[in-house]
């Protein structure tokens, strides 16, 4: 079956609801809730995921 997504795709600090993605120009800052609204009513999927670094060894 086909289908079409919708989609949006952040990668930042999440403080406030706020997303602030840094470039290598400038910060761009994203309201996190007002982005979820445009799916109000919509059968939607939700991942959030937190990225820390490993420490390499020696």
């Amino acid at each position: 079956m086909a289908k079409r997504v919708h989609s949006i795709s952040l990668k930042g600090r999440f403080e406030d609801g706020m997303v602030t993605e840094e470039t290598k120009h400038s910060d761009e800052v994203y309201d996190l809730f007002a982005l979820i609204n445009e799916f109000e009513g919509k059968e939607i999927s939700v991942t959030i995921q937190e990225v820390n670094p490993i420490p390499a060894v020696g």
